[in-house]
């Protein structure tokens, strides 16, 4: 039922392509964090698996919400928690505890094992809350959606990790994609660039074909599910990705699911980031309503 493939193969000219982006990624975080500096107090930082990746930062919210799960964005092949300690102080200023996730990366650690890193670290925030929102950007919001997903179809676990007991899971009250990745077709899409060589790093060959298996399924579009946790999907109108958010919210408002959508005029992939900025600010005052409406 599952597969454990080792390290995706890459070619080389995909290794070269890897390898700068991985370069630019680290400088721009480097950059960003020392225009930003230290992170905010109040964070602490516990191991949730055996993998060195496999850690979580909590911080405790200004109130009684329920906590928000996080995964962060970077094609699944880059990035990491300690980029978000800032953005995510919005959610704690609301009253929202944070768990903010690392998880091991592609093509080193390809799917499904991101995916059972994301299973296992809501396993152990059971620990600490019985209800919980997910959340995650770009691959990050990939993540959060295909958790929810498989919360709420247990059957749909097996393909992922066949040993993973469903009833070890939080209830997952909604699930927020910032400009997730959702549809791998539109992926593929020449517009993306580099969308070919990211999904092929972390779903392997397979995830270039037109359909795929269960069990090589890697975006919520390759799922075949009955049930969906309250979803808000946000995106920027030039986003290169756009369209992944657009499919996916067309097709839970067909099959009747509970599903918001905004998109914010002239933004591009990433403004969850920026420093500061209109957009941001006003993604993060529609996130936080949205919680606080399904929270009733």
């Amino acid at each position: 039922m599952s597969h454990d493939t080792g390290a995706t193969p890459l070619t080389l000219a995909q290794q070269a392509s890897l390898a700068g982006a991985r370069l630019f990624f680290g400088t721009f975080t480097g950059i960003l964090r020392l225009v930003r500096g230290s992170p905010p107090n109040g964070w602490r930082t516990v191991r949730y698996g055996l993998h060195r990746e496999e850690i979580l930062d909590i911080r405790e919210g200004n109130g009684t919400h329920k906590p928000v799960v996080f995964f962060h964005g970077g094609g699944w092949m880059m990035g990491t928690k300690d980029f978000y300690s800032h953005d995510l102080m919005f959610l704690t200023d609301a009253g929202h505890p944070v768990f903010n996730v690392e998880y091991p990366k592609a093509p080193e650690h390809p799917h499904p094992q991101p995916l059972r890193a994301v299973l296992k670290a809501l396993a152990f925030v059971r620990g600490e809350a019985e209800a919980v929102h997910v959340m995650g950007d770009s691959a990050g919001g990939n993540l959060a959606i295909m958790a929810g997903v498989l919360a709420q179809n247990p059957d749909l676990i097996a393909h992922v990790d066949p040993t993973f007991d469903p009833k070890t899971l939080p209830t997952i009250l909604s699930a927020t994609s910032i400009y997730g990745v959702l549809d791998r077709a539109s992926c593929m899409n020449t517009k993306v660039p580099g969308g070919d060589t990211m999904l092929e790093a972390y779903g392997g060959p397979n995830a270039l074909l037109e359909r795929v298996d269960p069990k090589y399924a890697i975006t919520p579009m390759d799922l075949v599910f009955t049930t969906h946790p309250p979803c808000l999907l946000t995106c920027g109108e030039y986003d290169p990705i756009f369209e992944s958010t657009q499919v996916y919210h067309q097709h839970l408002h067909t099959a009747g699911h509970e599903v918001q959508v905004k998109i914010y005029p002239g933004a591009t992939h990433g403004y969850f980031n920026f420093p500061d900025g209109e957009t941001k600010r006003q993604s993060q005052q529609d996130i936080v309503a949205f919680l606080n409406a399904i929270e009733g």
